[in-house]
């Protein structure tokens, strides 16, 4: 369905169990036809024209720009947790895969941050990455300890439960169910942790960003951020060129010495031995001297990689998921 804006689209894709995830697609302005279509896995608490605004530029150079919601998200239904984020991209890739096939445009795969982990875990056993031409990622969160630091959170939970908690003891409280995660107490400790690690970014007692905790399965999800390896066994095909952008500047993801970068970008090359890394002058939000050349280097990359060899017939090589329909 067209909305009010001629430059999107709003869509709805099916899930598992009548699950529905709601997209938006950002089209080429006329006179531009479209010359391929961006896969755009988005941010946790993120809507997506909010995620589409920050990539305009994409579709100035002939993209259509596929984001999406997490179940649990506004326009999205059903509860969120990470799993769900796995479920829900591969879901939403075959759509998109789909969408690309009709229309005879490459697919390429695109996130920043958090997106890039369900995004490369389509890239596992079973999974339908291979579906992608090219990978570009920005500020890419490949750890979720970057996010969730038991031993960094027991402290602030401990100061407001009243009662001193080690990291092990934390994680014990919430996996056995001790711990009331949805309490007062626990919810304002999650607020002041997370908004001292991303200080700009809207979280109350209630919501983060987007997301409201009445649609998040919080235990779950606290335990994912503690435990969760999405990424075990990826492997993404030497013939997908795969590029990461990570900022100078990104106090998110090298926090702790500068040598993080250099461990950061080994992580990366275990991941995607053949991914090239590229650092600009930005932080993890995108500010920056560099932000706006990023994304010009995104888009070379996103052109360069439509004439790139494909292998015939790659993806009869792999299972085939029967796809939702539009």
């Amino acid at each position: 369905m067209r909305s009010k804006s001629r430059l999107f689209e709003d869509h709805k894709i099916p899930t598992e169990g009548n699950e529905t995830l709601f997209a938006k697609l950002l089209m080429p302005r006329l006179p531009m036809q479209p010359q391929r279509v961006v896969f755009f896995a988005p941010l946790v608490g993120a809507g997506a024209r909010q995620q589409l605004m920050t990539v305009r530029n994409f579709s100035r150079r002939g993209a259509i720009v596929i984001s999406y919601e997490y179940r649990g998200h506004p326009r999205s239904t059903g509860t969120f947790d990470l799993d769900c984020t796995i479920v829900d991209t591969h879901h939403a890739l075959i759509w998109a895969s789909d969408y690309a096939s009709e229309l005879g445009l490459p697919l390429h795969g695109f996130a920043t941050c958090y997106g890039v982990i369900p995004l490369l875990a389509q890239f596992k056993k079973g999974g339908c990455g291979h579906l992608l031409r090219s990978i570009n990622t920005i500020s890419g969160l490949y750890h979720l300890n970057q996010i969730l630091r038991i031993e960094d959170f027991a402290p602030i939970v401990s100061r407001y439960l009243g009662r001193e908690l080690d990291a092990p003891s934390l994680l014990a409280g919430i996996a056995e169910e001790v711990l009331d995660c949805d309490g007062h107490a626990f919810r304002q400790a999650l607020r002041e942790y997370l908004s001292e690690l991303m200080p700009g970014i809207r979280v109350g007692l209630d919501y983060f960003e987007e997301l409201n905790y009445e649609r998040v399965k919080t235990r779950q999800t606290l335990l994912q951020f503690s435990r969760g390896d999405y990424l075990d066994g990826v492997n993404v095909p030497p013939w997908i060129p795969c590029t990461a952008y990570i900022g100078l500047q990104d106090e998110l993801l090298f926090a702790r010495a500068p040598a993080d970068r250099e461990t950061y970008k080994n992580y990366v090359l275990s991941l995607v031995p053949h991914a090239t890394v590229h650092e600009f002058k930005m932080d993890h939000y995108g500010r920056g001297p560099d932000r706006d050349l990023v994304i010009e280097y995104v888009g070379d990359a996103f052109e360069r990689a439509d004439t790139s060899p494909v292998p015939p017939h790659h993806v009869d090589a792999i299972p085939h998921y029967q796809s939702v329909p539009r």
